[in-house]
């Protein structure tokens, strides 16, 4: 269950509290700050939100980790009717910790955007490649990427688009 406290949303679940900051949208109307415009985006956002985090945390326990820190950014795009959210969170597993960056739509539950990075490694070489970096608007005409800035240039013309 997903609830709102002090300006932050919060996931409820049988284990634990996980903190999932909102994060401070675009105020120049790019995309709404807030939902009471679609109250529909957020609703999706939060299970869609809920089901990758289900996902993840079954993927990664089996391989030893766990996921952390996990952030959540829901977006409405007025003009277009999008509705897409950020995810960021950390896997931590011995001797390594990782993070993890998806932007998707939650209307349609697809990844726009994905990023796997080692933050740490025991052995690792400084400024290791990403394990994963793509992107793309179809699952056929996905684009490699070999660093998160070049994702992150992707996903601000994504939101920001006209």
């Amino acid at each position: 269950m997903i609830v709102r406290a002090l300006g932050f949303w919060v996931m409820k679940s049988k284990n634990a509290f996980i903190g999932i900051a909102l994060g401070m949208l675009a105020s120049n109307g790019a995309y709404a700050t807030g939902f009471e415009k679609n109250p529909a985006c957020l609703e999706a956002s939060k299970q869609s939100l809920e089901n990758h985090l289900t996902e993840e945390k079954l993927i990664w326990s089996q391989e030893g980790g766990q996921v952390r820190d996990v952030q959540f950014q829901p977006i409405y795009r007025e003009k277009t009717n999008q509705c897409f959210f950020k995810l960021n969170f950390k896997i931590v597993k011995p001797g390594e910790l990782m993070n993890t960056y998806y932007l998707v739509d939650a209307f349609e539950n697809r990844i726009y955007a994905a990023y796997l990075g080692v933050l740490k490694r025991m052995g690792a070489k400084p400024n290791e490649p990403p394990l994963n970096c793509t992107y793309g608007v179809a699952y056929d005409e996905k684009t490699s990427c070999t660093t998160k800035a070049e994702l992150d240039g992707f996903v601000k013309s994504l939101i920001e688009q006209n």
